[in-house]
């Protein structure tokens, strides 16, 4: 009989909510002042581990996280090249013909920066808000120095020195938003290329 005893008190402590029990652990509610119940703070390892989760990256976003990458390199390399192209002495044409091809190049960059900012999820965006917002104003710089390229490529007389200081200066402001896209990637836990 006594054994039947504390099996049914064993099965009743089961059973019974937590709140029946006065003293249990983990988090519990307390009571607030009009009588009601608030939750306990959630502590910072818990908040930082859920942050986490909440920016990973998914796999559709690394993959355009790592075209994003190659574009942007590739209108830096053409930057570069563009830059050295005076060394090179190429022909007033030479320097259009480059001149265009970077703008592409640039234009291509930033709208995949752009695609990959918009896949971001509510929780990514509000999340990752400051590192986004970095990114576009880095972007908007390349797309300043990108139309100044073109601007100068279309001139009926072409200055090659001009050409070369504006791409030079684009070169940096790509260079800005290729670190900025890093450090976005590096935050959503994305492996470098």
């Amino acid at each position: 009989m006594m054994r039947h005893a504390v099996w049914v008190i064993a099965v009743l402590f089961l059973l019974l909510p937590q709140t029946f029990l006065g003293q249990h652990g983990g988090r519990h509610a307390t009571s607030g002042t009009n009588g009601g119940t608030t939750a306990q703070p959630e502590d910072s390892d818990s908040a930082t581990f859920k942050r986490a989760v909440a920016e990973q990256a998914t796999d559709e976003q690394i993959a355009q996280f790592h075209q994003m990458t190659e574009t942007t390199e590739a209108a830096r390399q053409q930057a570069q090249d563009l830059r050295s192209s005076k060394s090179n002495t190429g022909t007033s044409e030479d320097l259009v013909s480059k001149a265009n091809s970077l703008q592409d190049a640039v234009d291509k960059a930033l709208t995949d920066t752009r695609n990959f900012l918009r896949s971001f999820s509510d929780l990514q965006d509000a999340s990752l808000k400051n590192l986004a917002r970095k990114l576009t104003k880095a972007g908007a710089a390349v797309n300043k120095s990108g139309k100044a390229i073109a601007q100068e490529a279309e001139q009926t007389k072409l200055n090659s020195d001009r050409l070369i200081r504006t791409a030079e200066s684009l070169e940096k402001a790509l260079v800005e938003l290729q670190s900025d896209q890093f450090n976005l990637g590096k935050e959503m836990g994305v492996p470098r290329p």
